[in-house]
């Protein structure tokens, strides 16, 4: 981007354009912000290994398979 161009200037070229195109930008640079946002809170399926592991260390997992089958 040309670095004489700053907010002010690009609202003032927003301000000429006609509702649906203000709109279109609108939706364009949510879905640029998001995207944004997505890479930044990524989790690795691996990161979370073993969570919940605690809730399970006394249970029969054969036991709880078969009387969750029985249904």
């Amino acid at each position: 981007m040309n670095a004489d161009l700053n907010v002010n200037d690009i609202l003032l070229q927003v301000k000429r354009l006609d509702k649906e195109d203000q709109l279109n930008l609108l939706e364009k640079l949510a879905l640029l912000i998001r995207k944004s946002e997505r890479k930044e809170n990524k989790t690795k399926l691996t990161s979370i290994s073993g969570v919940g592991s605690s809730l399970w260390s006394n249970t029969d997992i054969d036991g709880y398979v078969d009387q969750e089958r029985q249904w």
